[in-house]
Formats: structure tokens, sequence, C-alpha cells
């Protein structure tokens, strides 16, 4: 122990990072020094739960700990993704309900405001369910009534604290964005002063017809804006970007960031986001001076995209860009040439990149939510989706089509999966270049054995 307690503050500090909740509380009755590190860890966040038991343990928390353990909190999780009702503001806000789900949602959200009482706050997360409404369905556990509601408060309660967060995160945020002009305002002034913002967005998904999941205006509307509403007012101070979503984006649902440039962005993390057009991967380029870290979790080059002729206007590319295709009546056509090991040399121009993950997050899916807050552990590696193509707002790894009769499919077969080895190859280079150790293990060699199978020839 002696030895232990010997060492430098500061390695003491990297060492107890790493240990479990439940070891900290133990440490804290081993010795005082290490008590007093491990209790600032402990304590370091705190997640509070729509749940009566969470929100009076909040509660207790704030009124009888002692203050070293307060002034610990830098971080808050407000989870409310287990929670389910159909509740809007005016409901939740009624006081003559005695209804206990009712009753149990309006004492959560109204702890909000006692976030003030954490000193040191800088880093606030709030989560909803991953299930979302579709065209005003009432049948999900978060309607939209609910989720305006909450962030209401949220809002009301974040811009009222004696310093404004520096980190905001939403998770499982519904494709669609506060009107209220009020609300805009505070989260404008919230996205003023962030270093670091997260986006995990949920969008509606029909299990029986999922090719209707790109059918809604407002997964459109919600793209098409999210660099003005959310994005613009935090141009100037933040350091750090990840927008994951449900639904693979940025060509259809389109999300065009070339007129959004950070000056300080070190660390860009992108999930499901797909490529189609060389100014994509200009705009990451673009932030060359100071970017840091890159993860790219589950996103795909698109090496052809055939789009009704009436959605040219909501997709990436320039409407006069595509041709036409015998196969495909009706639908506009084009093709991309660059491929991954493209993508992965122009890369290693960037001279301050010192991390850099491409390939498959297992947590996908996990919770049935986007990954969340963990970048670093994305399997590095080709995976069976990193290329894709788009048809009758579809996305699938290979591009088919119905010829003679129209009971037959053909595929289009100009597919990159041959270039799987040397796309490989350039991701190694690319990783050996800045200094960052890859080793491939079983998770790893699997994925990139799946890739490998699709590459072979049809039979």
């Amino acid at each position: 122990m002696q030895s232990l307690i010997s060492l430098p503050t500061e390695i003491l500090h990297q060492i107890i990072r790493s240990v479990e909740p439940g070891s900290l509380k133990t440490l804290r009755q081993v010795c005082r020094s290490l008590g007093e590190i491990g209790k600032e860890h402990l304590f370091e966040s705190v997640t509070v739960y729509a749940t009566e038991e969470s929100c009076d343990g909040f509660v207790d928390f704030l009124e009888n700990e002692d203050g070293d353990c307060i002034q610990s909190v830098t971080k808050v999780y407000l989870d409310l993704s287990e929670f389910e009702g159909l509740y809007s503001y005016d409901t939740y806000n009624d006081e003559t309900s005695n209804e206990p789900m009712e009753k149990e949602f309006r004492k959560f959200v109204r702890l909000f405001p006692r976030l003030k009482e954490l000193p040191r706050l800088r880093s606030v997360v709030l989560r909803f369910h991953p299930d979302c409404s579709e065209d005003g369905d009432s049948d999900v556990p978060h309607t939209l009534g609910l989720r305006s509601a909450v962030m209401k408060e949220f809002l009301s309660a974040i811009t009222a604290l004696p310093q404004l967060p520096r980190e905001l995160a939403i998770r499982d945020l519904q494709n669609v964005n506060e009107s209220n002009s009020d609300e805009v305002e505070r989260i404008e002034k919230v996205l003023q002063n962030l270093c670091s913002l997260r986006l995990n967005i949920a969008n509606p998904h029909n299990q029986g017809n999922p090719e209707c999941d790109l059918y809604h205006d407002e997964i459109h509307t919600f793209f098409s804006a999210l660099p003005s509403f959310w994005l613009k007012p935090a141009l100037q101070n933040l350091e750090h970007l990840t927008i994951y979503s449900s639904h693979y984006f940025g060509y259809y649902p389109k999300l065009d960031l070339r007129g959004v440039h950070f000056p300080r962005l070190r660390t860009l993390a992108l999930g499901n986001y797909t490529f189609v057009h060389d100014s994509q991967l200009d705009w990451i380029l673009s932030h060359r001076d100071t970017l840091t870290e890159l993860y790219l979790d589950d996103c795909a080059i698109l090496w052809a995209v055939a789009p009704f002729d009436k959605d040219k206007e909501r997709t990436y590319l320039d409407p006069d860009s595509y041709t036409t295709h015998s196969g495909l009546v009706g639908h506009g056509y084009a093709t991309y040439d660059k491929r991954w090991h493209h993508y992965f040399k122009t890369l290693q121009e960037l001279s301050h990149l010192r991390h850099f993950r491409y390939g498959h997050s297992e947590y996908w899916s996990a919770d049935e939510s986007t990954p969340f807050e963990c970048e670093t552990d994305i399997i590095i590696g080709m995976h069976e989706e990193s290329y894709l193509t788009f048809t009758s707002e579809c996305y699938s790894p290979e591009l088919t089509y119905y010829y003679g009769t129209g009971r037959s499919m053909k595929w289009v077969d100009e597919g990159p999966l041959p270039w799987i080895e040397e796309d490989q190859t350039s991701l190694e280079e690319l990783l050996m270049k800045i200094g960052q150790k890859y080793v491939i293990d079983e998770a790893t060699e699997d994925q990139i054995d799946r890739v490998r199978y699709l590459g072979q020839p049809r039979t």
C-alpha cells in the first residue's frame, strides 16, 4: 500500500479512473489519500432516472451528502428512456392529477432546476426512449408532446445555471426540431457556449415496412435544417462534434455541411453517415489545422444511387448530375468512383490526426438505440456495409432492378467489393502513418472475413 500511495497524484488519478464504481466505494475506506481521489471519481458523474427511487436518491444526495462530493460532480445524466407515458406539458403540469406515473414524471422533471446546486457542473446528458412517433402516432413510449414538455423544462433549467454547460449530449433526439421561438432562443444560448455537442438522432421505424422509413417529410426537414439549427450557433467554440443517426444520412436524407466550418474542431465522430461526393471528404479535410481524432462508425460509400426522379432534389447530389439507366425507369442514376482506399490515403493529409477509427461498433441496436459515448470501441476494419447502394428510398449492398417480364431481378455488377483488400491495406497504412497501434483480434478478424466473403463472385 505504501508503494502505491507514494506514486505521483497524477498517476493515481489515471489508475483510479479505470476502477469500477463498486470498487471505488470500497477504496474510500482503504486510506484517506486514496479515499479522496476515489471520491472525486466516484461522484464525477451522476445519473438520475425517471423513477421515484432515483429521484429521491438525487434529492438525498443534494441535501445530505458532504460538500466535497457535490463539488466533485461535473456531469449529470438525465435518463428518461425507461419511462412510458402519453403526456404533454399541460398534462404533467396539472397538480390536481394524482395518477402515479404522472406524479413520477412530474417529480423527475421538477428536479431539473436543482442542477444549479452542482457548482462544478459542466456536462449534461438528456436521454429519451429510442422509439418515436410516426405521423403523430401516439402508440410510442415518448410522444412528441412528452418530448417537447421535457425539452421545455430542460432548456429552462440549464439556461438558468450560474454557468452554462460546456458539454451537451441528447440521446435519442427525435428528428423534429423545436419551433417555439422561446425554446429556439434557449437552444441557441446553450449552443453558443458549448465546446462539445453530441446528437444521437432517433427516427421513426416501421418494422413491417422498413422501406417506408425515409418517406416522411420530417426526416428530410430535420437534416436539412441541422446545420443552421444545431451547428452554426456553436461554430466559434465547438471542439468535439458527434452525430449519430438510427437511419443512414448524408446522401438521403441530405446533410450538407459545406457552409459550416469549426475553427477549433479537434474531434469528429459520425455514425451511419454516407459518402457519395468528394465535397464530403473535403469538408473533413478543411479541419486539417485542428482535427486530432476522427471516428467513422458504420459509415458507407455509395458507389451507385438511383433515387426516384421526384426525390432528386432531396439528395446530396445536384439534380442535374443524374443520368438514366435502362433498367431503372422513373429513376435518376449516378455512380461514385471513389473507394475507401482513396479516402484513407487522402486522410493522411490530416497532419494533426492522432487517433482514427473506421469500422463497426458492436453497440448498434444495444438498448434499441445507437452507440453512445463508445467511439473508442469501434472495431477497426472493413465491414459488411462499407459500401452500399441506394434505390427507391432504400439502402442495400447491391443495386438491383427488374427486367424482362418484371418478375426477375438483375444486379448492377460494377460493385466495389474487389477493392476490399486494398481498402484494408490502405487503412492499416493510415494507422501506421499516425502512429496508432492496430491489433487484429478475433472480433476484428471476424468482421473483415465477413466482408471478404461478400466480395466473392456470385454463382
